[in-house]
């Protein structure tokens, strides 16, 4: 059994940047043509370790992310670059390769079915994975209920692929949050998040974040987020987003 296994929280900071697209999401539910996006970006963690025998250890991330949108359909596939600093660890390299499918079941207000599942592609001996797969089954859900203000919300549960020997679990999860449109496609969101740890040892994360989206011209968008959870783990990222 590996020492050390990813930190969680590095999850939470991704689902964050799902949110922020879910919050943009309400032009594009009724479209029939084919939107393609590309993301990165940098994402930080620091806190509570969700590892075994760890300390509190500090995660770097550069996400590349892309999602393809035809009709009710989103294909997604996502990996990225990780550097993980504790008392006990320093490891760098790829992190795992995760893909995802969406099905636009109402539009209005918009509903969508996902499932997503993850390749054990980074090295779990450096601590960059769990060598597992895993897969996950979600709902996302997004209504304007006024022009200028929406309610999102997710709600999912994981299979997680367990390591030998590792006190480990299939977890639940699951956001809920509004947002805000200024004139010029400004977004302004919060979101309370809820995760359990893939540990049966560690503490699940409940804590909010604030979200800040905003278009540069009629291709790139950039997003900022910063989020703090109850076991004191701090989270900040920004992306940039070209559309085409």
């Amino acid at each position: 059994m590996q020492k050390h296994l990813l930190k969680f929280s590095l999850l939470a900071t991704l689902l964050l940047g799902n949110l922020i697209q879910v919050a943009q999401a309400s032009d594009e539910t009724t479209s029939s043509t084919i939107t393609t996006k590309l993301s990165t970006g940098v994402f930080y963690s620091y806190g509570q370790s969700q590892t075994i025998n760890a300390s509190d250890t500090t995660t770097t991330s550069i996400p590349l992310m892309l999602s393809i949108k035809g009709g009710p359909f989103t294909f997604g596939i996502a990996s990225s670059y990780l550097s993980i600093d504790s008392a006990s660890l320093k490891a760098q390299g790829m992190g795992d390769t995760t893909v995802s499918m969406a099905y636009d079941l109402t539009s209005n207000p918009w509903v969508a079915l996902k499932v997503k599942h993850k390749f054990s592609t980074g090295d779990a001996a450096k601590a960059l994975s769990t060598g597992k797969e895993d897969t996950s089954v979600q709902l996302d859900y997004f209504y304007p209920i006024l022009s200028n203000t929406s309610v999102f919300a997710n709600i999912g549960h994981k299979f997680v692929g367990k390591v030998k020997g590792a006190n480990m679990q299939d977890t639940n999860y699951g956001s809920i949050g509004t947002g805000y449109n200024f004139a010029n496609k400004t977004s302004l969101g919060l979101s309370l998040d809820y995760r359990q740890s893939i540990f049966k040892s560690v503490e699940a994360q409940k804590g909010a974040s604030v979200f800040l989206s905003t278009p540069l011209n009629e291709t790139f968008s950039a997003s900022a987020f910063v989020g703090y959870d109850s076991t004191q783990t701090s989270n900040a990222g920004a992306t940039i987003t070209s559309k085409f």
